[in-house]
């Protein structure tokens, strides 16, 4: 008898997310037009200069100039665009004051943004990294099927009894060698708050934080920030 085997491998998949948000319901967010997009890294975020501009870029990219949030009556004013405008109407290099007078520098921003923009969008990069974990050696066992080939009696159309090979599907348990290997998972966090400048107070806020083995983070920020932009301009559009 003939015996083949088929293996059925289950896929394994292993992710966790937070999505939480809030808005404040009295607000009126049609008299919002111009927002300030400031983007901040705290320490978890644990990227080096080069990632911080990829990051930077990825945000100026969703929230800027397009024909959705046009339509919606909103636009956004990136820090670049803004130190130019500041460096313009005081005739001083205001961006060479982030590296002499890094304070000074906050302080004419944040005040350049309160003059041009209704809003403050605070895009905050709460988690960025990877962690490992060391996975041993180990035997595992799991469900499977394989094909038999059996004989089978059976009556033909004439009356006669006759053998016949039949495949069928029986369960078995099988078991597997799973050899040691790092486990990687990527952790992301984002948290945005949008900021009225008359305020100071804070009208929508944001949170989105995901953990997902073998995924790549640049690929779970990109869902979030889409989600995000999603989020506010339905926020200001209702």
């Amino acid at each position: 008898m003939l015996l083949f085997v088929m293996w059925l491998l289950p896929a394994m998949v292993s992710a966790e997310e937070r999505k939480d948000e809030w808005k404040q319901s009295a607000y009126s967010f049609e008299s919002m037009k111009m927002v300030f997009v400031d983007i901040i890294f705290d320490q978890n975020a644990q990227v080096d200069e080069l990632k911080r501009l990829v990051l930077s870029d990825k945000v100026q990219g969703v929230f800027s100039r397009n024909l959705d949030f046009a339509q919606a009556g909103l636009s956004f004013l990136g820090q670049d665009e803004l130190v130019k405008r500041l460096s313009a109407t005081s005739g001083e290099d205001i961006a060479a004051l982030a590296q002499s007078d890094p304070e000074r520098y906050a302080k004419i921003v944040k005040d350049g943004a309160v003059f041009y923009c209704q809003g403050i969008l605070e895009v905050r990069f709460k988690r960025y990294q990877d962690t490992v974990r060391y996975i041993p050696e180990r035997i595992e066992t799991y469900q499977t099927e394989k094909k038999v080939r059996i004989n089978k009696t059976v009556t033909s159309s004439n009356g006669q009894n006759v053998t016949v090979d039949e495949w069928v599907s029986v369960p078995v348990t099988e078991s597997r060698v799973v050899p040691s290997h790092d486990e990687i998972t990527a952790h992301t966090a984002v948290e945005l708050t949008l900021i009225d400048t008359k305020t100071n107070k804070p009208v929508w806020k944001m949170v989105d934080s995901r953990d997902a083995v073998d995924k790549d983070k640049d690929g779970m920020i990109n869902r979030i920030l889409k989600r995000a932009s999603d989020r506010l301009l339905a926020v200001k559009k209702f």
